[in-house]
């Protein structure tokens, strides 16, 4: 799977023309193209969403290729909009291509299709220049977009944290979303995709040329530019999965009390977190309900697990009717419910009858960067290696 890596470097540079009237009979070979990338920087396959069984793909100069025969044309440069399914035949996957509307569809034996052109985009949804479909499980479609890093950082950037904060925030927030995608790009280098675009990793939405010129985008790709190349590192030199989060509600938390395991980066105490006008919440669950959000056929009772000076909780110990108890991870925990309704882990618990009724403060998970915090401390004027070290006490930023 190094070869599939290089092999997208490398598709980044290829561009083809061929006729409609040979787009139509089975695709021909051309010549190798030999070029070099056009840019140096690392990139990033981030999976944008998931189809069931086929895609519809519009466009400018569409071209399209599989990874398996690099320099075999697939369809003409000049399409404007694609139907792409795919199926499962004899153990092999094969991609069903129809375009613009046509009825002929060309079908093609491989795992990968590229997918190259202008302003791409699936129903309103903005894609980068450059996606690969995936064929996944049961005949699903994964849209991954293949993109430089800066250029996805810049869409981590807007969407992760509001463009009107403190400049150096913005910096603080754009070496620490850097470092962990690079971490967890190390980590996921033989699967189709890295990245996820939504909270399970990083919130990412894709930049357009109409988007940059946005003042507030603007401000957001300064950060990106202005902190090229500045990581966060680990204690054994490797460039740290840099967690970050909402809220930490006063105070953050070790990556191990969360998941069980991880990097010790260190802790941080905040004050200004209350400043947060969604700092402190309620949610209440009555019994029917949480055992439909949990699975389970009952509740009797739940007991909440903290870790040693821990305010946090770190897993719950849930009574079923037939007297067995399940142990879940706070975390996890936090999943079912909803992030957005039980938002951190720093909670108390009240039950009342068949109600429970949770109450707590902070948004996140509470391990790394505190967004709220690096706000206030962007406010009073410290800059962003000044935050990252708040933050990542046991960490060290470089260039490198």
């Amino acid at each position: 799977m190094r070869l599939f890596w290089a092999l997208v470097c490398f598709l980044a540079a290829l561009t083809y023309s061929i006729s409609e009237a040979q787009a139509q009979s089975q695709p021909q070979a051309i010549s190798q193209v030999s070029a070099k990338p056009p840019f140096d920087k690392e990139l990033v396959r981030v999976r944008l969403l998931t189809n069931s069984k086929r895609v519809q793909v519009a466009g400018q100069a569409l071209r399209f290729q599989i990874l398996s025969q690099p320099y075999r044309n697939v369809a003409i440069p000049d399409s404007g909009s694609a139907e792409v399914r795919v199926m499962k035949k004899n153990g092999k996957h094969i991609w069903a291509l129809r375009l613009n509307n046509r009825e002929n569809e060309h079908l093609f034996k491989d795992k990968y299709l590229m997918i190259q052109g202008e302003n791409l985009r699936v129903g309103a949804q903005s894609l980068p220049s450059r996606v690969l479909l995936s064929a996944g499980p049961g005949e699903q479609v994964d849209v991954v977009g293949v993109l430089p890093l800066d250029e996805y950082l810049a869409g981590v950037l807007s969407s992760e944290m509001p463009t009107n904060w403190p400049l150096e925030t913005l910096k603080a927030q754009a070496v620490a979303a850097r470092s962990y995608a690079l971490s967890v790009m190390e980590e996921r280098a033989d699967k189709p995709y890295h990245l996820e675009s939504s909270v399970l990793d990083q919130v990412f939405r894709h930049v357009t040329d109409g988007d940059e010129s946005d003042p507030k985008l603007q401000k957001a790709l300064k950060a990106v530019r202005d902190t090229a190349g500045v990581k966060l590192f680990a204690g054994n030199h490797n460039v740290l999965k840099a967690y970050y989060h909402a809220d930490c509600g006063g105070h953050t938390t070790l990556a191990k009390n969360v998941w069980s395991g991880g990097v010790n980066s260190g802790v941080a105490v905040d004050n200004s977190c209350p400043t947060n006008p969604k700092a402190h919440w309620t949610v209440k669950v009555t019994r029917a309900e949480l055992a439909q959000k949990l699975r389970m056929e009952d509740v009797t009772k739940l007991t909440l697990d903290r870790a040693n000076n821990e305010t946090r909780v770190r897993g719950v110990k849930v009574a079923m009717n037939d007297g067995e108890q399940k142990y879940i991870n706070a975390n996890e925990f936090r999943q079912a419910l909803g992030f957005s309704e039980l938002r951190s882990t720093l909670f108390e618990m009240k039950q009342e009858g068949d109600l429970y009724t949770f109450t707590g403060r902070g948004f996140g998970h509470g391990v790394g960067l505190c967004q709220w915090g690096s706000r206030a401390l962007g406010l009073k004027g410290q800059n962003f290696v000044q935050i990252l070290k708040h933050y990542y006490p046991a960490a060290r930023v470089a260039q490198n």
